[in-house]
Parts: C-alpha cells; structure tokens; sequence
C-alpha cells in the first residue's frame, strides 16, 4: 500500500497541469475531439436517461455503437467513468483529466506489481514503473482507446511468468487472458493484437523448450481471452464484415477482406531518427506517438544487459525489447514485413510503430533490473563504464550547444545535464558520498525530468496564443443544437465538416448524415450521398454550415460562432408509407433505378431482388410515436397494404413487430428499414437486438466464470 501510494503521488505529480489545474487538457487531437470524446458525450448521456445505447442513431443514418469499438464503450474503466455527474449535460473536462491520469496511475500499478514478481527490489520497482507509464509510447498516446488497451500489458506479463514459473499454472494461464481479453475491450485493435502475438510467441517458446506440459495453459490463456473480449469482438467482426474502412495512404475505403496495403506500413514506420528518439527528445513522432523515455531510464536498462545478462528474465526482456523495436520499424527491417506477410490478419495493425509500446515495456523493467544492481554495489561489471558514456554524452551535447551553437532544444540540453548528473551521482555513490536514498531520488528526479520536458509539452495552456483548437470545438455552436432539439420535426443535419469540424451528432445527440468514423456500413456508400435526391431519400432537414451549398435552403438560425441553421425543403419525412416497389436485379442497377428522372422516393421503393406484394392505394400517414437509440415506435394509418420506411440504416440485429407480432424488416432503397403493414390503424415497433451483442456478453460472463472457478479455490485456501 505504502508503494501504491508513492505511485500514486508521483502520477499526480508528474500529471500535476492536468490534476492540480483547470488550465490544459490532454485531450487537444484531433481524434479525440472529434471522434472520442463526442461518442462518450453521447453515451454518458444516454447511460444518464437509464439507458445503455447499443445503436447509434447520430452518426451516418445510424450506425452500431459497439461494432464501431471506438473508444470502447464495453470498456469497465469507460463505463465508469461515464457514470461521474455531467455539467449541462456533458463531460466535464477535470473530469476527463483525472480519467487520464488514473489510467497511468493504474498503468504504473501493474509494471510495479511486475517488477515484484521478478523479484525486484521496491524502488527499482518504482523507477521502473515510472518508466512504463509516463515515458515513452504511455506517456505520448493521445487516444484513449489505445491507452486503455496498453495498460494492461504488464498484467498479462505478471501471470504468463506465474504461470511460465509453475505457479498455480492453470490459475495464472487464465488470468493472463483475463487481461487480454480486457485490452480486447478498450476499442481499439492494435495494441491489443501485438501483445497477443507476443504472447503466443512467448507460449511457443515454451512448448518447444517444454513439450506438450505447456499447451493446456497455453491454450487456456488465449480462450479465456477470446471469452473475456467477445462482447466486443463478435460485434466487431460483424460490423467489420458488412463495412468500408477508411485509412491512409488511399482516399477509397476498404472491405473486411481486403488486405490492408503495405503503403500503409510504409509511412508509419518508426525511422532510424525515431530509434535514437528512445534515449534523446525531439528526434520526430511517428504515428503521434514517440518512444522516448530519456537517458536514465535507458542507462538503467543497458546496466541491466550488460550486468545480469546471466538471469533468463533479461535475456527475455531484451529479445522482446530488439523484435519490438524491429517490427516498429515497419519497412525499414525485413521483419515486420514477414510477419506482415505470414500471419493471418496481422496486416490490421496498420501502424508498426505502435509495437514501440512492447519496447517501451521491456526496456522499462530491464530498468528494475539494472536499478537493483546499481544499488547493490557489487557485481557492476560495465556499470563505470556506461555512467561514464552517458556522462560524456552529455558533455557532448552541452559543449555542441556552448561551441557550434547549433538549435538543439531545451530538452536536449536537460538530456545532456542529466548525462552529467547520472554520471557524477553514480560515481559518488560508488565512492560513498552519497547514501542509497539520495540516489534513488537523483535518479528519479532525472527520469522524471526528463520525460516531463517531452511528453508534457503537448499539453496547450487554453490562454496560449493557440490556445486549445481541437478541444474548443467541444464547446462550439451549441446554441445551433439547441435551435435545432427546438424546431417542430425529427431533424437530420447535414453538416459542413470544414466548419464545423466535429462529430456533432454525438456531440449534441441530433441525428447527422456523415460524421468522423473508421469505417460506415457498405449499404450507405452504394450510391452518391450529396445530391439533392439522395438526401431527399435520407429525409434531411437541415443543413449547419457558413454558407448555404444549394440555392433553395432556407436560413433559419445564426450561431455566436458564424455557423448558420439552413432548412432544407421538400424533405420526406423520417417515418412514410409507400404502395408501389421496383425490384432490380443488383446493386448497380439500383443506383440506375433511383437516378432515372422519373423516380420519386415518395411514392415508390426501390428493392434488390425478391419484394412484397402492395396493394395501391392513397399512401396512409406514419407518424413517429417514441424514437430512441434501441427502439423506434411509429404509428401507421394505412389505407390499403402498403411498405412503411423508416429513414434509419439497415442493419442485421433490428427486430420489426406490427401490433406486437414479429414481421420482416425489407432493406428498401438499398441502405433503409421497410415492414409490410396492412390495412388500417397498427403500431409498428424497431428494436435493435443484435445476436453479436448479447451473445459476446453471454461468452464474456463465461470469461469471467472460468477465471472465476481456477482462481477463487487459490483464494479460499489462502485465507484459511
């Protein structure tokens, strides 16, 4: 408890503009405020209302919130964050900032429990977790999905070598799949799937050197993390085969089947600038995120190589650390390309930069091991030797700074003091000049220090001259969103992304058109978005921009920001009646069919292959009674049989019933939800209810159970 509390002080610390202020937020990227935060808003608010949001009727005619993973809304740590009060109905930014700072704190908790279990002593445990959670791929991340999915690492780590070690084998297997299974939960894929391949190279390495003792745990450690992350990767693997991703290098997005070009790879590798930017600041980010944990931490960590190479746990650390840094190289070393090349779907992970993170961890805990054995005195083997480089590194820097003037940077020059200081203070204590505690706290300052000048330096005070541009758009036109919650019809906003460069749906719960997403549903991108027809099918009323982009839109609202409310007129309304359909033979002939001259969406349906029977008659009124994120009710008064449409999209999971009875739901025009209703007064009910969901929840619980029963009879007998 005494560690967990010295760590705990040391985050806040480190974090201190983040936790002690109301002056930065961490969160000024584009991604997370445009993408992240806008679809927590919009979760907090529906969890607020007493009601968990698995459809997401804000963005893109309706998307599925836990198909789109982003950023996690399975998640534990999410959903509880996401039960803290709201200010008016949002997030409250010191809320979000100490969200921040307890997943690095936890990060920091899970390397030093790590460090314990290997035996390391508590301030090299300290130092090392320090390392882990503020520097490097931890300390510069700005998405929170992949934070949430890197702080598990080390607990994945602690119970592979519990159970590698023969401790309570079965017990430790499933609690290390556990923690992966929750990394598979944070919404992001990535990190998630490098760490499983580490981990199933770290379980073969044991099978060959163990033989077949080791495939039941091995085993048991990848199905209890397929349990464990099921809720959201059944969803996930759904809604990954019905969509279109976007993502560099090219504009056209891509299917679930198409690999993922090696362009890709290409410009989010780590470069030879970027490596030396583990040991010294400003050497470039790639991807957003740099590898830098500072002259300490790595001086820690080549002691430990060059001291304790004889301990099998540095050996293993060291390997990890130089193949994850390879494969962070993407196209610079043949490795990444291999991999890329050979195992199955590992193309996903589209930014081999990201395996800095495995790196960054290895290097972090060999730095335990070389902390114990500087504080040891004894067996230093190269110890001198390395204090001195890194001392006349930093006389190098300094004096190129002090002779040739060149523009090195305020960091730089911290690295090449702190090489003089780490060089003068393990000498000193080497000599006796210094006790033990006085080295622990030079070295800790120094790493700090270091990594605070870098990874903080993100972090735009909101009074800066730029002030905080991604961020602010949070706080932007809402007096837009309150006209339109205001106006007399169900609105669907079509949005100006370059004016207003946020997800505003999700923002401010109004149904949009488009909006910031990895990937849409295919049936949306069958045929053009943006025509006057096409957004006349959709049932678009409004449009939010500067400028009007049609000569017929109406103003009807200026906001304190400049952006302007326009109505779109003639817009079909959210829920109708239809009584004639035209079938086409396949989807380009439906886009033929809906851009013929003669076609009106208001009166006829367009469908791909088999269709209804209708009778023709007047088209009755359908009005929206209640509409939700997971159910949608409509009243319909039909004069004869007809096909009432709702404008949201089609999506396996979507339950239709007429007066209570389960009927078909038709996937009319290509992209929408059509139900045969007959004749007469009938109330028509849409519930999403998608298998993916509830059956991932069903095997998650099992996850759960399974750990559960291996590890609670280790529990029982420990406390008798």
């Amino acid at each position: 408890m005494r560690a967990a509390l010295v760590l705990l002080l040391l985050t806040i610390g480190f974090y201190w503009k983040l936790a002690l202020t109301d002056q930065y937020v961490w969160f000024d990227h584009p991604d997370m405020a445009y993408l992240e935060i806008p679809r927590l808003q919009f979760m907090a608010r529906e969890i607020h209302a007493g009601r968990f949001p698995l459809w997401n009727p804000h963005i893109w005619m309706g998307q599925p919130l836990i198909g789109h993973t982003q950023p996690g809304p399975l998640n534990p740590l999410n959903l509880l964050f996401l039960l803290l009060p709201l200010r008016e109905g949002s997030l409250r930014t010191e809320f979000l900032n100490w969200y921040y700072v307890v997943l690095h704190f936890i990060g920091a908790l899970g390397a030093y429990a790590l460090c314990r279990e290997l035996r390391r002593g508590r301030p090299a445990s300290i130092l090392a977790a320090c390392a882990f959670s503020f520097g490097g791929f931890m300390g510069s991340a700005a998405w929170l999905d992949v934070l949430n999915g890197a702080i598990w690492t080390p607990l994945v780590c602690l119970f592979f070598v519990r159970a590698a070690r023969g401790r309570r084998v079965l017990a430790s297997a499933a609690l290390s799949g556990l923690f992966l299974g929750i990394a598979w939960l944070s919404g992001h894929h990535e990190i998630p799937l490098l760490v499983s391949l580490a981990l199933a190279f770290a379980w073969l390495a044991l099978l060959i050197r163990r033989g077949m003792a080791a495939l039941a745990p091995a085993a048991l450690t990848f199905l209890t993390a397929a349990l464990t992350g099921a809720a959201q990767l059944w969803p996930t693997l759904e809604f990954g085969r019905l969509a279109r991703r976007w993502g560099p290098p090219g504009p056209e997005p891509a299917g679930w089947g198409d690999v993922v070009s090696y362009l890709s790879a290409e410009t989010y590798s780590l470069t030879p600038r970027g490596l030396a930017g583990v040991l010294l600041p400003d050497q470039g980010a790639i991807g957003d995120s740099s590898g830098f944990l500072g002259l300490t931490a790595v001086f820690l960590a080549a002691a430990a190589v060059c001291s304790c190479w004889r301990s099998p746990a540095v050996r293993w650390l060291a390997v990890v650390a130089v193949l994850a840094a390879a494969f962070a190289m993407g196209a610079f070393t043949p490795l990444h390309g291999v991999l890329y090349s050979l195992v199955p779907e590992l193309h996903k992970a589209r930014v081999p930069v990201r395996a800095l993170h495995l790196a960054n961890f290895a290097l972090a805990v060999l730095a335990a091991y070389g902390a114990d054995r500087l504080l040891s005195r004894r067996g230093w083997g190269l110890l001198p030797a390395g204090a001195a480089a890194a001392g006349a590194l930093g006389a190098v820097i300094l004096l190129t700074a002090a002779v040739w003037k060149p523009n090195l940077g305020d960091a730089m020059l911290l690295s090449g003091w702190a090489g003089l200081i780490l060089c003068a203070a393990v000498f000193a204590w080497r000599s006796g000049r210094i006790g033990r505690l006085s080295l622990v706290a030079i070295l800790a300052f120094l790493m700090l220090t270091e990594m605070h000048a870098v990874h903080t330096r993100a972090w735009r005070n909101r009074s800066a001259e730029s002030g905080q541009p991604f961020a602010r758009a949070l706080a932007e036109n809402r007096d837009a969103a309150a006209f339109l919650r205001s106006e007399p019809v169900l609105a669907r906003v079509a949005v100006n992304d370059q004016d207003v460069p946020v997800n505003f749906g999700d923002l401010h719960s109004i149904n949009t058109t488009e909006g910031y997403v990895a990937g849409v549903t295919a049936n949306l991108l069958r045929f053009a978005r943006h025509t006057a027809w096409s957004q006349r099918l959709y049932a678009v009323t409004h449009y939010l921009a500067r400028e009007p982009n049609r000569p017929d839109l109406v103003d009807a609202f200026q906001g304190s920001s400049g952006v302007k409310v326009f109505r779109v007129p003639g817009a079909l309304p959210r829920a109708r009646a239809v009584h004639e359909i035209v079938t086409v033979p396949d989807v380009p002939a439906l886009n033929e069919a809906m851009e013929h001259p003669d076609f009106d969406p208001a009166q006829t349906a367009v469908l791909v292959g088999a269709a209804p029977d209708l009778d023709r008659c007047q088209a009755g009124g359908v009005a929206i009674v209640a509409y939700a994120p997971n159910r949608v009710r409509l009243r319909a008064a039909m004069s004869c049989r007809g096909l009432v449409i709702l404008g949201d999209t089609y999506y396996p999971g979507w339950r239709a019933y007429v007066d209570g009875r389960e009927t078909r739901i038709w996937e009319a025009y290509g992209a929408l939800r059509g139900v045969v209703v007959e004749a007469g007064s009938h109330e028509v009910d849409f519930r999403f209810r998608p298998v993916s969901v509830y059956g991932g929840l069903a095997l998650t619980a099992a996850g759960l159970l399974l750990t559960l029963v291996l590890a609670l009879p280790v529990r029982l007998k420990r406390r008798s």
